[in-house]
């Protein structure tokens, strides 16, 4: 195994999982009811899921968990997902437990991201997917400089109320992004 890459900001470390994570993510998030609203797979069914999600994501060099620097506590994880590495395109997903939304975090950790993939992992490209309803994160992903490509019609649905909704296609090019931020 070799060293550890940690990314910093301000009042986050972003680093790749460790087994020891799944304890205090499960704490953190896997049994947040509110995710449920936007994202299928919470809250999780019991410590077993968190166990298996962080177990994938071990192996997995674009899985980040997002650690708050004054409790040194998780507080979520960030991905990219890049299926085909030489097109220069990826996707990046997020969750932040409901207890820590709101507080700038989710930006913080997209914009490191982002700059990680665009400066060091020379992607070109990376596209975002949320449900129309979730109107925090389209504000988040518009604010770091994000661009509304489509709509999914019903890909997406509210599990506390059954009902389906469209999902939102965003992407931001490595050029829109530095533009904003140099």
């Amino acid at each position: 195994m070799g060293v550890e890459k940690v990314l910093e900001t301000a009042r986050l470390w972003i680093r790749n999982f460790r087994e020891s994570d799944v304890g205090p993510c499960w704490e953190s998030w896997g049994q947040d009811e509110a995710l449920g609203k936007y994202i299928l797979s919470y809250p999780m069914a019991g410590i077993w899921q968190m166990e298996k999600l962080v177990q994938g994501f071990l192996t997995n060099k674009d899985a980040w968990v997002i650690v708050d620097k004054v409790s040194g506590k998780p507080i979520g994880y960030i991905t990219v997902d890049i299926p085909y590495r030489p097109l220069g395109v990826g996707e990046v997903g997020y969750v932040i437990g409901a207890r820590n939304q709101g507080q700038g975090y989710a930006f913080e950790a997209v914009c490191c991201i982002l700059t990680e993939y665009f400066d060091n992992q020379g992607l070109y490209l990376v596209e975002a997917k949320c449900s129309e309803e979730n109107l925090a994160s389209l504000n988040l992903l518009e604010k770091v400089g994000f661009h509304v490509d489509g709509r999914l019609r019903d890909r997406r649905m509210n599990l506390l109320t059954g009902e389906r909704n469209d999902m939102i296609v965003v992407s931001i090019t490595q050029d829109e992004f530095k533009a904003s931020y140099e």
